[in-house]
Parts: C-alpha cells; sequence; structure tokens
C-alpha cells in the first residue's frame, strides 16, 4: 500500500497544486471581470452613443430648419409676386426671366443646404427658372428634372396648399413649396433639391457610426433603405419616442424629432468593430489584473515542465531513437523525481538489452546467410566438372586432340567461376556472361550444328553486379532435360531492364509436360533439406533460386513456365546495382 501511495504522489500534488493556485483564483477573478466589464461596457456604450446622437441629430435640425426657412423666403418677400405681376400687366417675359433668376441666384445659389433650386409659373409649367450651387453641374440636370421628376413633383404640389413636401425621386431628395399671390392661389412651384451630405453628414459623428438613415414624414430621404430598415429591429418610421437598440442583428440608435408640422427620424446603425474595440478595452483591463497572475502561474507551469513535462519529453525522444533503431541509446542522468527516475533506469537497461540482443541475432543471421550463400553455390561445381570432363574427354576419344586447347580454355573459365578466389558474391553482369559464353562453346562443340543459341542483351546493362553462377546452370538445365538436341535444341538469351529490376529471361524449344510442372513447383519452393534425393541438375536449379532470395528478398528469384508458343521460360529477376564508376 505505501508503494501505491507513493506511485500516486506526484500526480495528486500536481492536481492540488494547480487546482488551488491557479485555476480557483483565476477562475474566480475572471468571473468578477466579465461581470464588471460587461456592465461598464454597456453603460459607457448607451451613454457615449446616446450623447454623440443628440449633438448630431441637433445639427441636422438646424439644418433642416434653415431649409426650410430659406424656402419661405421666395413664398414670403415680394419679389416673386411682384414680377409676376409686372409680367401680367406687360407681357414682358424677358424681364420676367431676369428678375426671377436673380432672385433665385441672391438667395440659393450659395446656400450650402441646396445643389439645385429650380421655380416655375403655374400659366408657364414649361418655362424653368433654375440656379446652381456647384459650377460643376450643367444643363444636363435640370434637363433631367424637367424629363423625370417635373411631372411627379407637379402632381405632389397640387395638394400641397401652402406647405413644405419632402420627396425622395429617382434617388435624389427634394423640398417642394407653392408661392401662392394674396388671394392665397398657387402661382408657382419652388423645388430645392437638397444637399444630403451637408444636411445630415453630421450623423457620420456619431460615435461607432457605421451607416444613417433619414426618413421625413415616412419618406426616405437620406440612407440605403427605402422601406423596412434593419432586419429584426422596430420600424423607425412607427416609433414614437427615442431608442437605443442592441440585438443579434447589431446595434442601432433611433432618435424622432418634430420640426413644424414634419416628423423627422434618424437612424445609425453603429459598426460593431467600434463596439468591438470597447469590449477589447474591457478584455485589456481583465489582463492588466491577470498580470498579477504571472508570477503564480510561472512558478506552477516551472514546477510542472521541470518535474513532468522535461522528463516524459526525454522518454519520448529515447524511445524515437529505438524506434529509429538506434539500439543502446540511454537517457542521461538528471535530477528527476522519484518516479521518473526508475522509469529511466528501466528504459536505459533495456535498451542496453536490446543492444546486445540485436548484435547477436544479426552477426548470427549475417554468418549464417554468407554460409548459405557459399554452401549453395558450392553444390553447383562438382556437377559440373563433372560433366565437363566427361565432354572433354569425349571429344578427344572421337576426334583425337584437334579441340582439346579451345575446350581446355573453356573450362578453365568455368573453373576460375566456381573457385571464386577472392570471395566475391556479385560480379559485373558482362563477368557472368563469360562464363555463360564459355559454356555455350563447349556444348557447341559438343553437339553442333544440332545445338544454337540466339543473345539479345542491352549492352548498357553490362555493368549492373549480379550473383556468380546464376545463369549458366538455367542454360545446362534446358540443354540436358529441356530440348531434344537431335531434333535440333535452340537456346535464346534475353537481358533487359524494367523499372528497378534486372530480368535475364533464358528460352528452349522444349516443352514442359504436367510432371515437369510439379517438379519444378517442388523445386522452387520445397525447403533444401527436403531435396536430397534431387539430382545434382535440380539442385542447380533450386541453388540459383535460393541465392537470389537469400540476397535481394522474396521479390526476386527464378521462375519457369511455359509461354503461348508451347516454349519453355526460365527468368532470373534481381535487383539493379550499378558497378563502381557508373
Amino acid at each position: 500500500m505505501e508503494k501505491e501511495k507513493k506511485k500516486r504522489q506526484l500526480r495528486w500534488s500536481m492536481i492540488v497544486m494547480l487546482t488551488i493556485c491557479w485555476f480557483l483564483p483565476l477562475t474566480l477573478l475572471s468571473a468578477i471581470m466579465i461581470f464588471i466589464v460587461n456592465g461598464r461596457i454597456n453603460r459607457q456604450l448607451a451613454q457615449t452613443i446616446e450623447t454623440s446622437a443628440d449633438q448630431a441629430i441637433d445639427i441636422c435640425q438646424i439644418r433642416v430648419n434653415e431649409a426650410m426657412a430659406a424656402s419661405k423666403d421666395a413664398s414670403y418677400l415680394p419679389e416673386i409676386k411682384d414680377s409676376y405681376e409686372n409680367y401680367l400687366k406687360s407681357g414682358d417675359t424677358k424681364k420676367l426671366h431676369h428678375d426671377v433668376k436673380l432672385f433665385l441666384q441672391q438667395h440659393y445659389r450659395y446656400n450650402s443646404d441646396f445643389i439645385m433650386t429650380m421655380l416655375y409659373f403655374m400659366d408657364r409649367p414649361n418655362d424653368l427658372f433654375y440656379t446652381y450651387q456647384s459650377p460643376e453641374l450643367t444643363y444636363a440636370e435640370v434637363k433631367n428634372f424637367r424629363d423625370n421628376v417635373k411631372g411627379e413633383v407637379s402632381a405632389i404640389a397640387e395638394d400641397l396648399d401652402t406647405g413644405i413636401a419632402f420627396v425622395n425621386i429617382n434617388g435624389k431628395s427634394y423640398m417642394v413649396r407653392n408661392i401662392v399671390n394674396t388671394s392665397f392661389q398657387p402661382i408657382a412651384v419652388l423645388v430645392m433639391e437638397l444637399d444630403l451630405n451637408h444636411m445630415f453628414g453630421s450623423l457620420k459623428s456619431i460615435w461607432g457610426y457605421e451607416k444613417g438613415d433619414v426618413y421625413i414624414d415616412g419618406n426616405s430621404m437620406f440612407g440605403v433603405y427605402e422601406k423596412e430598415p434593419y432586419e429584426g429591429a422596430p420600424n423607425i418610421r412607427n416609433m414614437k419616442e427615442a431608442l437605443y437598440y442592441h440585438g443579434g442583428k447589431g446595434s442601432y440608435i433611433y432618435k424622432r424629432m418634430e420640426s413644424g408640422r414634419h416628423r423627422i427620424t434618424y437612424g445609425v446603425t453603429l459598426d460593431s468593430e467600434a463596439i468591438a474595440e470597447e469590449i477589447l478595452l474591457g478584455r485589456t483591463l481583465l489582463f492588466l489584473i491577470v498580470i498579477f497572475l504571472i508570477p503564480l502561474i510561472v512558478v506552477v507551469f516551472y514546477f510542472f515542465d521541470r518535474h513532468v513535462n522535461k522528463p516524459i519529453a526525454s522518454l519520448r525522444k529515447a524511445f524515437k531513437q529505438i524506434g529509429e533503431e538506434k539500439y543502446g541509446y540511454k537517457i542521461a542522468d538528471e535530477n528527476l523525481d522519484e518516479e521518473f527516475d526508475a522509469l529511466k533506469n528501466k528504459f536505459n537497461s533495456m535498451s542496453d538489452r536490446l543492444k546486445y540482443l540485436f548484435e547477436k541475432i544479426y552477426l548470427e543471421e549475417l554468418a549464417l546467410r554468407d554460409a548459405n550463400i557459399m554452401a549453395l553455390q558450392s553444390q553447383i561445381n562438382p556437377h559440373f566438372l563433372n560433366n565437363t570432363l566427361e565432354i572433354i574427354n569425349w571429344e578427344a576419344r572421337m576426334n583425337g586432340n584437334r579441340k582439346v586447347s579451345s575446350m581446355i580454355e573453356a573450362l578453365s573459365t568455368m573453373l576460375e567461376a566456381t573457385m571464386n578466389r577472392k570471395n566475391i558474391q556479385l560480379i559485373p553482369l558482362s563477368e557472368e556472361l563469360s562464363y555463360v559464353d564459355a559454356y555455350l562453346y563447349i556444348i557447341g562443340q559438343r553437339f553442333g550444328e544440332n545445338f544454337s543459341c540466339r543473345k539479345d542483351i542491352d549492352e548498357s546493362l553490362l555493368s549492373i553486379k549480379v550473383p556468380r553462377l546464376i545463369i549458366q546452370p538455367i542454360i545446362e538445365n534446358a540443354v540436358e532435360h529441356g530440348m531434344n538436341i537431335r531434333e535440333g535444341g535452340q537456346v535464346s538469351l534475353r537481358v533487359f531492364r524494367r523499372d528497378d529490376k534486372l530480368y535475364i529471361e533464358v528460352m528452349d524449344n522444349g516443352v514442359l509436360t504436367g510432371k515437369d510442372k510439379d517438379k519444378i513447383y517442388k523445386l522452387l519452393n520445397e525447403k533444401q533439406e527436403e531435396a536430397d534425393k534431387q539430382s545434382s541438375l535440380s539442385l542447380g536449379i533450386r541453388n540459383v533460386n535460393e541465392r537470389l532470395k537469400i540476397i535481394y528478398g522474396e521479390e526476386c528469384g527464378l521462375t519457369i513456365v511455359s509461354n503461348a508458343q508451347g516454349n519453355t521460360v526460365s527468368t532470373i529477376i534481381v535487383k539493379t546495382e550499378l558497378a563502381d564508376g557508373q
């Protein structure tokens, strides 16, 4: 029980320390700060928005009242009425144009509330008097008013009496007023295109302003919404009192004003980024308080890193080294807690044991592989030597000594290959083919025209290294068991490359029977100890296959099959390894 208690000591100490010294104080302070900051933001935000909105809307109201007062000049001052009375008496249209245009220029041309001011008399509706605020405007603007606006304005003026109407036509806002004579009969219509940026531009000074809208008597005069503004928010055109709204769709400020008989409603959409900045201010305050916890947090994390994280990281690194086959890697001595020190010692002991076992097994397998290769290769030598001596003896008896010298040279080449004085397992393909040529010469001398061999060898592959004596046993098997030499034996040797593999293909005109195929399958798949009763040639085929698999792995080796033409095809597959200098 005491041992189990020690094992749990570090973990429970860390949990208790983190809970008491960090999580509880930080959680409590965060909750308090969130409550305080949220309350502060809401109060400050509402106060700031309402104050700036009141100031900006008051400026707008002043300019609206100024514009309405300016329009009264044309109705209350005598110039327009007198000019019209003189025209009725004299019929002098030239003087009428002069007097009316002069009046418009003097009173409205330099008024910043208006972009353009126009006037026409009831009995002369096609005769339009006008003045521009800006010299950049052209007569095209007047023509546009006459063609696209004047008709709607005239319809409004018919029911207007002596009041003022605010309208929005084709995206432009106008103020319309009738000019009446002493009998209160309309004699002319005064139309003023409002400069909305000047008149309502102060809305942009509202804290957090993003976009604004102005409605006069229910008609949209300024902004982007023509009907229902702000989805999910109150309808500002039907609002009866000022309202600050904050919800899921965003934040808005609304205010309604009265100017004479006109109802003016203001709506402003607030910038979410500006609100976010205000929230950030509260979070900054929270951060400053949290800073006071940093020393405590540092202590906790130092303890955690020193006593937990660092030892775990050392163990992870050590296991990674083992995974990369760096057996014997050890964790350096450190001042560790009891639990991790025990783990370190166990790991170092395990690593040493793995190194010893790996080296032992590796050396044993390496020695066994070399022994197997030498044993398998040596099994070829007695059989081949006996057969060659028999051929030479036969040639000497039948023909005397005429060809003995050449055959002895060929035999010498073959003996050099089998003896392998330098103990070199892999030789260039060109050298291996020289042993094949020596054997083919001897066979050719034995069978004469009854035997032929055709070669198709990619000379660019001659430097590739292959195991010694892997082709000759295959050709020998074809000569001794595969073909009927009396009827004409034909062998073709083809060497080619495909991807990272070298293919050596030996094809003869012998035919494989079902019995032959079963025998080949056993030769290429049975274990070595099961082959004691096999002939030396069969052992040669088996040995070639087993040597290839020992050296290159299971993906390489020897295959013997029949092709579509009935010929026997033996294929040797090895991995390509270029000779030095290639």
